[in-house]
């Protein structure tokens, strides 16, 4: 029998193959980011440069405790030992490299601590690893930039530099200086909003959870983006729970869970906080945080589909390290997996909060419709106001509030139907309405005498049939005459035995064409 046998795994495939792990410039910063807040930082400072190459480096300075030079070699280390911290945004030992990795070839990491006061610099290099086929950290001289850099934010004392050299995989290749100048900018604004939100609690001196830093992203000192609109008066908190999770090694954790329900448009304190909440359909979601810190957002996790009517939804799922293994937190710490009991639990917990959402968003909706069509069938009662008179097939006369006395080929009886009075000359044919009984799509009525037809705007048809086309008069005009047509060809047609058919028939076909829509997309709202 063989002897054990060490077998170490080549490092230029190794190197090169993790960095491919899925990160994203975003993720890859924040992965950062983690690792100075938790050496106790509370300055970090992110400067992105270009040069008039068009070649690029990025620093990374805090103010944290900063390593000596065990501290640097196990950094540095793919894997290296576990934080005696359980709860460190720092999890698996492999963040600072692979995230540098992911788009640069050559990386340096410079600290000191406040005991040494001895800066120090190692340095991973690709292409060095790759020439000497083996795991040859270096310890190249420190650059009198590097050492600026990180007095910026450390002040002279303790603190921790990153920077990242030969950049190859962050932007495309730009012809002009120019344009790589503005598909910088573009890169950096992501970044910063980014940040924003996954270090919100960290960001915000109000916020208790979480230790405070100061984060700045190339002399821009961010500000924290609540996802739940808090600060908002007409925000509104509708489920909270604080749940205990027994463990499989048989201690218990807790999560908390919370639904808001953020303001519709037009009901934010300013116009600035309205853009500032990006109340779009890309922003709802189950927002997860670790330690406080964000790890996901911008989905349900597949237990509802991302729809315009849960806009206005927004979920907090909060929870600390001792459930990691139990949620899977990935590598880049981007992922978890609800499964199981958990995953049944949330579906039940959204049950209500998604009713409520949904309910707003239709109310959003049916307003917005509404006022949209405001004017939209003017054009149609003006045709058939001038066309009424030679079209009409029965004589209606009021005899009630919502009773009238039809005469027609059939004889004369009397007949329940919608009576207005003081209707606005032009709007006085076909009369969008906020209901009708039975749901139905249309009804007769008469109005201020002359024969017209109301229309449902909360059924379905009309919101996703009419609604994206009031501004056009020709589809408008069209489906108004098809819907009075059907009105009048009732009052011309019925008798005192079918007058029960009429309106069966009504609610019938409103009940078919609501099945009939319910896959068409809901009309966008305008921004």
């Amino acid at each position: 029998m063989a002897d054990d046998f060490e077998l170490l795994p080549d490092p230029e495939r190794i190197v090169n193959g993790l960095r491919d792990t899925g990160y994203n410039f975003n993720t890859a910063i924040a992965d950062i980011v983690d690792n100075s807040i938790a050496a106790n930082a509370s300055k970090i400072n992110i400067d992105v440069d270009m040069d008039p190459n068009m070649k690029i480096r990025v620093y990374i300075a805090d103010n944290g405790c900063g390593m000596d030079l065990d501290g640097l070699k196990n950094a540095m280390k793919y894997g290296s030992k576990e934080r005696s911290e359980k709860n460190s945004l720092g999890k698996f030992g492999l963040g600072l490299k692979t995230a540098s990795t992911a788009f640069c070839k050559k990386f340096s990491l410079l600290s000191r601590t406040a005991e040494e006061m001895e800066l120090r610099k190692v340095q991973w290099d690709l292409d060095y690893i790759a020439e000497k086929g083996s795991w040859m950290l270096q310890f190249p001289t420190i650059e009198e930039d590097e050492e600026e850099m990180l007095d910026m934010v450390a002040d002279g004392g303790s603190g921790t530099l990153l920077v990242w050299d030969n950049l190859d995989r962050l932007m495309k290749d730009y012809k002009t200086l120019k344009n790589a100048q503005k598909g910088l900018v573009k890169i950096l604004n992501e970044l910063k909003f980014h940040l924003s939100m996954v270090f919100q609690r960290y960001l915000d001196v109000n916020d208790s959870r979480a230790n405070n830093v100061e984060i700045v992203v190339n002399t821009e000192r961010l500000k924290p983006w609540d996802p739940f609109c808090t600060k908002e008066e007409l925000t509104e908190t509708l489920q909270v729970e604080d749940v205990p999770v027994d463990m499989p090694d048989g201690s218990q954790a807790m999560f908390h869970i919370a639904a808001y329900i953020i303001p519709k448009k037009g009901e934010y304190s300013t116009i600035e906080a309205e853009k500032e909440a990006r109340g779009s359909n890309d922003f709802q979601g189950i927002y997860v945080y670790r330690e406080n810190r964000l790890i996901h957002s911008g989905d349900w996790f597949g237990f509802m589909k991302k729809e315009p009517h849960f806009t206005l939804l927004r979920v907090d799922f909060s929870f600390d390290y001792k459930m990691d293994e139990l949620l899977s937190v990935d590598i880049k710490k981007s992922r978890i997996l609800l499964i199981g009991e958990l995953a049944q639990f949330i579906i039940n917990f959204l049950g209500a909060p998604r009713r409520e959402a949904e309910k707003r968003y239709r109310d959003k909706e049916n307003k917005a419709v509404h006022d949209k069509g405001e004017n939209a069938h003017v054009p149609s009662n003006q045709n058939i106001d001038s066309k009424a008179s030679e079209l009409e097939g029965s004589k209606i006369t009021p005899k009630g509030e919502d009773s009238a006395e039809i005469s027609n080929n059939n004889g004369t009886f009397t007949k329940t139907i919608s009576i207005k009075s003081n209707v606005d000359p032009k709007q006085n044919r076909v009369i969008p309405v906020p209901s009708i009984e039975g749901n139905a799509l249309w009804e007769p009525a008469l109005a201020d005498g002359k024969h017209a037809v109301n229309i449902n705007e909360t059924h379905p048809f009309y919101k996703k049939i009419y609604g994206p086309y009031l501004a056009q008069h020709l589809v408008v005009e069209g489906l108004d005459d098809l819907l009075w047509a059907l009105a009048e060809a009732e009052n011309t047609t019925c008798s005192p035995s079918s007058i029960e058919n009429y309106e069966d028939m009504r609610y019938t076909v409103s009940r078919i064409l609501k099945k009939l829509v319910a896959d068409l997309p809901d009309p966008e709202q305008e921004d």
